[in-house]
């Protein structure tokens, strides 16, 4: 387990976080700036925060209050950064056996060849990085931080430089990495996706904090506040005003729709005449024939489209209130049944829509 506790101040900017990893996969989301990769430092050993801790598997690598702090090569702790970062001077062999030097050569070498053929590099052991792609690089940044067989794995932004078919492979290799590295994974990332596909928990920074740390469902499904929900796609987010609350559902009075009823599996904390916000992600917007519940009308404002779906901009408003834009991703079947310059009816199915307390 990985247990971290650590604050840091600099000009303009204090990093405040607190969270612990138990044999699990943790994506690290945020816009730039917020202190994702000074936590992996910190976690490291490559930045001394000011006060805090850091613990993993019960060893204290770093404990400011009683004046303990592990120099990194003594952490047990792999770090993939964002450039790689490999020797220029040295084979993929050298980058790989740089860490485990110490030990026996044959040892060295047996572990050189299981990772190379477990990253799927058997054949580049001779070159340098230079000679290398940016998906061969990266595949020896990461045999080069398992092979002193680190607790916890960091990776800093490792899609951040890959075109999207090296990308994908690159999602299959870290996959196939899971499977035979025990310890802890931790990983930065700017894109959603990539969080949800190679995570178990997400936790979302901004401004130097945590403002949620959740299993990745909750997170992307029932995010915390409106920072975490505009972060993770809630395109479509209005103020409203609740107005009844039964077993299942809630129902939200929206200036510029009227009521939008919201189904809830969990009882929330939700009160008559709380201020809240209701949201819904453009994808699950659907279209609909004719007035109903939860259905409201609204003209096209513009669309943009993409190689397999259509993103619509709607304009919706009643009487006495200022139009505001809803955004649906439609594929290009559901796209016919938009009629441009006519009345289009929206519906926003109670089960996709999230209410999140101001």
């Amino acid at each position: 387990m990985l247990e971290i506790q650590i604050k840091s101040k600099l000009p303009g900017f204090t990093l405040d976080v607190s969270f612990s990893v138990n044999q699990e996969i943790l994506a690290i989301l945020g816009p730039s700036g917020s202190g994702k990769t000074m936590t992996l430092r910190c976690i490291a050993g490559l930045t001394h925060p000011d006060e805090g801790f850091v613990r993993l598997n019960g060893k204290v690598l770093l404990d400011t209050a009683k004046g303990i702090n592990l120099p990194a090569r003594q952490r047990k702790v792999g770090f993939v950064f964002q450039n790689y970062s490999l020797f220029p001077h040295l084979t993929v062999n050298q980058n790989i056996a740089y860490g485990i030097r110490h030990l026996p050569v044959n040892e060295v070498n047996d572990k050189v060849s299981d990772l190379l053929d477990k990253m799927h590099i058997k054949q580049l052991g001779d070159r340098l990085p230079r000679h290398l792609s940016a998906g061969q690089q990266q595949r020896v940044a990461v045999a080069r931080a398992l092979a002193p067989e680190p607790d916890v794995l960091l990776l800093d932004e490792p899609f951040s430089a890959l075109d999207t078919m090296v990308k994908e492979r690159m999602y299959l290799v870290l996959q196939a990495v899971q499977h035979f590295f025990k310890g802890d994974m931790l990983f930065v990332t700017h894109d959603l996706s990539e969080g949800y596909k190679l995570s178990s928990r997400i936790a979302v920074f901004e401004s130097g904090r945590i403002v949620q740390n959740d299993r990745k469902e909750r997170v992307i499904f029932n995010p915390s506040n409106n920072t975490v929900a505009r972060l993770v796609g809630f395109k479509n987010l209005m103020a409203g005003t609740v107005t009844e609350i039964n077993e299942t559902t809630v129902v939200i009075k929206v200036p510029e729709l009227g009521p939008v009823k919201t189904a809830i599996s969990r009882n929330i904390g939700l009160a008559v005449n709380q201020r809240v916000t209701v949201g819904i992600r453009p994808e699950y917007v659907q279209m609909r024939s004719q007035p109903g519940e939860n259905t409201f009308e609204s003209t096209l404002g513009r669309k943009v489209e993409g190689v397999t779906a259509t993103d619509f901009y709607f304009q919706v408003s009643r009487p006495g209130t200022t139009p505001h834009s809803i955004m649906a991703i439609l594929s290009k079947p559901e796209s016919a049944l938009v009629r441009e310059g006519e009345m289009n009816y929206l519906f926003l199915p109670p089960e996709h829509v999230v209410v999140i307390a101001d």
